[in-house]
């Protein structure tokens, strides 16, 4: 009414809320969820998100509180840290990215590989919009959010925040932070206005502001910018981290236990060999070896699933069992994965088996676990040397130390006096590397007593048991 034409061409409203069971809700139900007490608790931005982001809003829409606790710790949780992570470091160092004039060409690999990533993602976006798919859009912004910027790009490039001088590298790592945070901004400001207002104003300063997100332009992607050769190639490490980290999991080696050799598919070798040190760095591992199978550090079973193959060859299926029996399990699997498929001629009848009519098992051999998906797969060798033993210590001490500064509320920048007691083992570890540790925790003496008193801290490092006492210098 105000400007003389409609406020919106059309309009788009969410179809029924039910219960977590999809019941209707009513108070005679006793199903019926308090709105107010649900925006008081997460937030008018996180219960709308939540909205979207669990069944595109023209279905039945099951509410579930529980979804709404995991939308807002998870997204909104991760993007607030995010924030805080930018804001906490840039007022620190006085930092003022919005006027760094700093080309994405000339920054550095990861930071164009970010930039890229939000192009990419604002490209698909707007086409989703187009087509009112807002639940792929939403989700879409929360799985860059998380994954890309906060578990990958935040992650990798905390330590040129750290840095010491307001160099051009530095510059740089600011000013990318800076601009994806205000282009998640304006990103999600029709679906969280109060968040994506807070983060515009408080970091757009400049003569472009405007005085609100909501009156900015709904960010465009630059083809310029988008860099598919990157975005794979980065996909590949971030997808060979993943495994390599599931490997441990399954052994039980935490990743500050550094070993010795990862193995992975020779194939891959031309596309990961310009960034071998990322995934050596992020799996703590000492070498990359390119193998042409992982058959020999594997063995294998390989059984029909009968579920499947029943019902194609039933009479059949005596012999299937036979025949797969017989073979040798590895070269069946070499066999399905460069043919496809596995070929038997019996009782006159051709039997093609594909992975999907097969069990096949894995069981690691000794000194080795290995993790698979269905494009790529890692082999760690789990053997530990001395040295490796040694230098998963001292790391462990590091994580110790770290965390005594932050319970201490220590500043960033205070230097520390550590003293410890403990065993031989603990003892010829933090003698082995100590500079190490001094430059981690920012200490400037390391001294070992005999006593064990009431004021130094009890820890288990990794079995043998340690106290440590930091004090501010």
């Amino acid at each position: 009414f105000l400007f003389d034409q409609p406020a919106y061409k059309s309009v788009l409203v969410n179809d029924l809320v039910l219960d977590k069971n999809g019941q209707k809700m009513s108070k005679s139900r006793g199903n019926a969820v308090e709105p107010w007490s649900l925006l008081e608790k997460y937030g008018a931005d996180a219960t709308r998100w939540y909205l979207l982001a669990v069944y595109p809003p023209w279905m039945p829409t099951r509410f579930d509180e529980e979804g709404l606790k995991e939308v807002y710790s998870r997204f909104f949780g991760t993007l607030l840290n995010v924030y805080s992570f930018f804001t906490l470091y840039a007022n620190i160092d006085g930092a003022d990215p919005e006027n760094y004039d700093l080309p994405v060409a000339a920054r550095e690999e990861i930071d164009r590989w970010l930039i890229s990533r939000f192009n990419s993602v604002t490209k698909q976006i707007r086409e989703d919009m187009a087509a009112y798919e807002l639940t792929i859009v939403v989700r879409a912004i929360q799985t860059f959010v998380i994954d890309d910027l906060s578990n990958w790009y935040v992650r990798r490039t905390r330590e040129r925040f750290w840095g010491p001088e307001m160099n051009e590298n530095k510059k740089a790592v600011y000013r990318t932070l800076w601009e994806v945070l205000v282009g998640v901004a304006k990103l999600m400001a029709p679906f969280a206005p109060f968040l994506a207002e807070e983060i515009y104003q408080n970091l757009v300063q400049g003569a472009a502001k405007k005085p609100s997100v909501h009156v900015e332009y709904y960010p465009e992607a630059d083809p310029a910018l988008i860099d598919t050769e990157l975005e794979n190639h980065m996909g590949l490490v971030i997808d060979l981290v993943s495994l390599g980290r599931a490997a441990r999991n399954k052994v039980q080696i935490k990743v500050r236990q550094p070993l010795s050799v990862l193995r992975v598919d020779k194939k891959i070798e031309a596309r990961l060999k310009p960034m071998e040190g990322l995934v050596k760095e992020e799996l703590n591992v000492k070498e990359i070896i390119y193998v042409d199978s992982p058959d020999e550090y594997v063995q294998y079973t390989v059984k029909p699933n009968f579920a499947v193959l029943g019902p194609k060859y039933g009479r059949l299926m005596k012999q299937i069992s036979q025949a797969l029996a017989t073979g040798e399990a590895a070269a069946l699997v070499r066999t399905l994965r460069e043919e496809g498929k596995l070929g038997f001629d019996l009782d006159g009848n051709r039997v093609e088996l594909t992975a999907e009519d097969l069990e096949i098992r894995t069981e690691d051999r000794s000194g080795y676990t290995l993790e698979a998906d269905r494009e790529n797969y890692v082999v760690l060798d789990t053997t530990l040397t001395q040295a490796l033993i040694d230098e998963g210590l001292a790391r462990e001490i590091v994580s110790k130390v770290q965390n005594m500064r932050k319970t201490a509320q220590y500043e960033l920048t205070d230097r520390i006096k550590i003293t410890y007691w403990a065993g031989p083992e603990v003892t010829a570890a933090i003698g082995a590397y100590q500079d190490y540790i001094c430059e981690e925790t920012l200490a400037v003496a390391i001294e070992q007593v005999t006593g064990q008193g009431d004021d130094f801290t009890e820890w288990d490092i990794n079995g043998y048991p340690a106290g440590l006492k930091v004090e501010r210098i």
